[in-house]
């Protein structure tokens, strides 16, 4: 542990000495991070090409909070940075083959199961060079030359983040920035994806009339960041005790209810042994009586089909006033077929923590109202604009293309479909849960966020 502190040191220094540079600007002009990062990809490309580095990974960001341990864990964030940086790599290789670079598919799940492999010390980088890993495209594989990761600091204000993408590489060394350091604003999206809680019921609810649709959406961007660091300072309530909230969860082990605690603004309950068997209920409670449409997640894998995508890309639970009540006992998979929740034993848990897997230990609860009235009239989107909406999806296609442009192609055409959900689920056992689809338009702004923390790394 003291090692990787030590190694983290400088980057930490960097970045919190930036943060408090930006934090005493009142308003930042800095876009979100995902739109941060795409500007950079040309940056990227000239350092990578620079040191010859042709078959490239990307492994999950870490990330450091304000009075808190950098973690791998904090939320959905940490591995859906490196789903996007990915996309990015990809959509944004050069034309130029002598300036392409080979992007390794889902660098992080890859390694994995790589024994002693630590990008935090230079004996646990070494591990990573000696196997042969799958690439994005084609049914090659090669060894690795380089890895990208990425450190991400929240600013004190909770609002702004300064991000920094590293990389080291086959030829030994320490980490190093692979661009400047990166500024961006936080958004909804991202709080709920840094494990952050906040509920815009009774503060704001749609909007005036008199707003237009993107003058809404920024007022409710704005109201879920104060309302967040409200929750922090616990001069809010959390979600799942507010009354106001649209959707109330309750967690049960072996069919008894599991009390919530409270600490420092973050809600907790207690681990479950191994073999008890987990069910999650989502109970309806809108005074607005609308439908909505609701995310939920277990380490980091929406309970719907165990997508991994942002929670607006997801499929969702629908609840409404004809539906009050849907009791969740597992991952809902294709053909109404159901996975039940497997609870780790204590040292299994312990070792898929240290892992470069996707987060671990957390229920997160997201919300969507549902999108009335006339929808906006979407303009074409721009090349830079199709890649971002390609890039915040963070998916690959379950197919392996043929090659890089067949890949590209797929991974916009898939950044363009409408989003819409499906899901409601109806009474069945653990083993089969009979779905029926529905059509349900989500406002892109979600009115809910909650995470519950049931185990610590």
């Amino acid at each position: 542990m003291k090692t990787r502190f030590n190694h983290y040191r400088f980057v930490i220094a960097a970045l919190g000495l930036l943060a408090v540079l930006t934090a005493q600007t009142a308003e930042s002009q800095a876009a979100t991070i995902t739109e941060e990062i795409q500007k950079k990809i040309p940056t990227i490309y000239d350092y990578l090409n620079q040191r010859q580095l042709k078959n490239v990974g990307v492994l999950k960001f870490r990330v450091k909070k304000p009075g808190e341990n950098v973690s791998s864990s904090v939320g959905p964030l940490n591995s859906l940075l490196a789903d996007r940086l990915e996309v990015a790599l990809i959509l944004g290789n050069p034309f130029d083959a002598a300036r392409q670079v080979n992007v390794i598919k889902n660098a992080s799940s890859q390694v994995a199961s790589l024994e002693n492999a630590n990008h935090l010390n230079s004996e646990g980088r070494a591990a990573f060079f000696g196997p042969s890993f799958k690439l994005a495209w084609g049914d090659t594989e090669v060894k690795a030359d380089a890895f990208l990761t990425g450190i991400v600091q929240i600013h004190s204000d909770r609002k702004h983040a300064t991000i920094g993408i590293l990389c080291f590489n086959k030829n030994g060394g320490p980490l190093e920035k692979a661009c400047p350091l990166i500024e961006a604003d936080l958004d909804a999206t991202t709080l709920g994806e840094l494990g952050e809680s906040f509920n815009l019921r009774g503060a704001f609810d749609g909007g005036s009339t008199q707003l237009s649709f993107n003058q809404s959406q920024q007022k409710k961007q704005k109201l879920a960041l104060d309302q967040s660091v409200l929750v922090k300072s616990e001069k809010s309530k959390f979600p799942l005790f507010d009354k106001t909230a649209p959707v109330q969860l309750e967690i049960q082990y072996d069919g008894r209810p599991v009390p919530v605690e409270m600490r420092e603004g973050q809600a907790f309950v207690a681990e479950p042994r191994e073999g008890q068997q987990v069910q999650l209920i989502l109970k309806y409670t809108d005074p607005a009586q609308r439908r909505v449409g609701v995310v939920l997640k277990v380490n980091g894998e929406n309970t719907l089909h165990r997508q991994t995508s942002r929670d607006l890309d997801c499929s969702k639970w629908i609840l409404s006033p004809s539906h009050r009540q849907t009791t969740v006992k597992g991952y809902q998979l294709e053909n109404n077929q159901a996975q039940q929740f497997q609870v780790l034993s204590q040292s299994e848990s312990r070792k898929r923590a240290m892992d470069y897997g996707r987060q671990v230990g957390q229920i997160q609860l997201t919300v969507f109202q549902e999108l009335t009235g006339p929808e906006p009239t979407p303009s074409l989107p721009d090349n830079a604009e199709e890649d971002l909406i390609a890039m915040l999806r963070g998916t690959q296609p379950s197919k392996q293309p043929r090659n890089l442009d067949a890949l590209k192609q797929q991974l916009r055409a898939a950044g363009n479909k409408k989003i819409e959900t499906r899901g409601l689920i109806v009474e069945g056992d653990t083993k089969k849960n009979k779905v029926v689809t529905v059509k349900f338009t989500p406002d892109p702004t979600p009115v809910m966020s909650a995470t519950i923390h049931y185990y610590t790394p």
